[in-house]
């Protein structure tokens, strides 16, 4: 049974249930609803109840501002819904579309925003499993590949799928591939360019059979365009009214289109050149024929490529290398460390051995950093418990008593090495006392930080041997400065299941 109420002045969806539980149908037979052309300006939740058989409604026309949620739900027999020439469309709510019988859904020239806030993209199509044709055409599609991705990966049973005028700039990625099913995919009349990953964009769709992508931008199509297999199974591609570029980098395509013109559709009248100028008008195929004023590819341009490549790419590791080599230091410092590390931590407070997590050892010059930044950042941010004799020392005892006093009172001892620290004959004898300490306890005890690098007047033999016996790391501000004080912080941190003695 059919119903035709179409090219009519309705302004509401007639009420097709006879008790007021909206249990029983005035049309129990009705198959095919013609709703379409009046002024039906909304579908209420309940304006399609008691429609048990309907397989077809067109609702094409109308002048609805949104479609709302599950509205076709109620129609298990529901497979078609004609939805195009809707004015004023701003919103489809998330289940909109809610229908597992649904296999065709026409939306065409109703204009509406997909690249906006008027829907979800993960539901939009999550309740319509069953889908096998699909038409937006005439809408705007979203430049964002990921939600184009989004909308359209439910849809796994997708056999056409019809997308013309919908301004799509770029073939998306992955999303195509998802449809196994596919036999018909139409992107005419969009502002499609060349591309260069066809493998990412068709592979997989061994089922598709026609092609559309005339009427586009696209300038060129090489031998990446289109996968393989995909070229092996299609019966017509039609890639007609594209502004063509016809140099040396069409001679795949028009060697394609010469080889096998039945599979290209619209062949050979509506595939001409656009560029350049000397064959504007001109057939691809007359182009096949000035291949001789392409000269082949010389292997020793790819040797070139190749050795200019790799010329590039050592120049740029130098210069990382050079310019990065503080961080990277550093960063080898704090491998050592963790590697060496496999037991976890514990705070040198919680041991009953030492006292200190590191006896700090610097010059006069740098105390300022030292006080108002080291000091600050370990013992108040890091909680590590640091001595220097600025604020620890005993009054009253000499600072030979002091140091020695302190110095097995500490786990580590830390070096903050300048050229200030260098020149200092106070901090020469001191580096003297630290060796001692590093013979009896190994070389680990000294943690060793350049605020600088020591010019060679500035350079000793007790520094030359501090330097070559231990790993410093470089003091850095800004970029690199989170992986100093970590490395800092990792290697005054005593491992769990080693402690150093006390010599108390």
């Amino acid at each position: 049974m059919d119903l035709y109420l179409n090219n009519n002045s309705l302004h509401l969806i007639p009420n097709w249930c006879k008790d007021r539980h909206r249990e029983t149908s005035f049309l129990p037979d009705l198959r095919n609803l013609e709703l379409n052309s009046n002024n039906i300006g909304d579908i209420g939740k309940h304006s399609l109840l008691c429609l048990p058989r309907v397989e077809v409604l067109n609702l094409d026309g109308i002048h609805i501002g949104k479609i709302r949620d599950n509205i076709f739900a109620s129609m298990k027999m529901l497979n078609t819904v004609k939805l195009s020439n809707i004015g004023n469309l701003k919103r489809i709510e998330s289940f909109a579309f809610n229908s597992s019988s649904l296999i065709s859904l026409i939306m065409e020239q109703t204009y509406f925003h997909f690249d906006r806030s008027g829907f979800n993209p993960q539901t939009i199509f999550a309740s319509t499993p069953n889908l096998e044709f699909l038409s937006l055409s005439h809408n705007y599609f979203p430049k964002d590949e990921m939600i184009v991705y989004s909308m359209f990966s439910p849809l796994v049973r997708l056999k056409k799928l019809i997308l013309a005028s919908t301004r799509i700039t770029i073939l998306p990625r992955y999303v195509f591939s998802k449809f196994k099913s596919l036999r018909v995919l139409s992107l005419d009349a969009n502002k499609i360019t060349a591309w260069n990953n066809g493998a990412d964009i068709f592979q997989n769709m061994t089922s598709l059979k026609r092609l559309i992508l005339s009427n586009n931008q696209i300038d060129t199509v090489n031998e990446s365009s289109f996968p393989p297999n995909m070229l092996r199974s299609v019966d017509g591609i039609d890639l007609s009214n594209n502004p063509y570029t016809c140099d040396c980098n069409l001679l795949w395509f028009s060697d394609m289109l010469k080889s096998t013109p039945s599979k290209f559709l619209q062949y050979p009248f509506a595939y001409r050149c656009h560029q350049p100028s000397k064959f504007v008008g001109r057939f691809v195929m007359q182009f096949v024929e000035s291949k001789k004023t392409c000269p082949p590819w010389n292997p020793l341009y790819t040797m070139a490529i190749c050795i200019s490549s790799f010329g590039i790419i050592m120049v740029t590791f130098i210069f990382v290398g050079v310019k990065c080599q503080t961080n990277i230091k550093n960063y080898i410092c704090l491998w050592r460390v963790q590697s060496s590390r496999k037991k976890g931590y514990i705070p040198l407070p919680k041991a009953d051995d030492f006292e200190h997590h590191a006896f700090v050892v610097y010059c006069e010059a740098d105390r300022s950093l030292v006080h108002e930044t080291f000091l600050v950042k370990m013992e108040r941010e890091e909680g590590v418990k640091l001595c220097v004799h600025h604020r620890d020392f005993d009054v009253g005892e000499s600072i030979t008593e002091n140091i020695d006093k302190y110095l097995e009172r500490s786990w580590k001892v830390v070096i903050v090495k300048s050229n200030e620290f260098a020149k200092s004959e106070w901090c020469q004898w001191e580096v003297d006392v630290v060796q001692e300490r590093r013979r009896r306890h190994g070389r680990d005890v000294v943690l060793l930080i350049t605020l600088e690098s020591i010019d060679s007047k500035h350079m000793t033999r007790r520094l030359r041997t501090l330097l070559d016996s231990a790993s410093p790391i470089m003091y850095q501000r800004g970029l690199g400065e989170v992986l100093f004080w970590k490395a800092v912080t990792e290697s005054l941190r005593k491992p769990l299941g080693n402690p150093p003695t006390s010599q108390l």
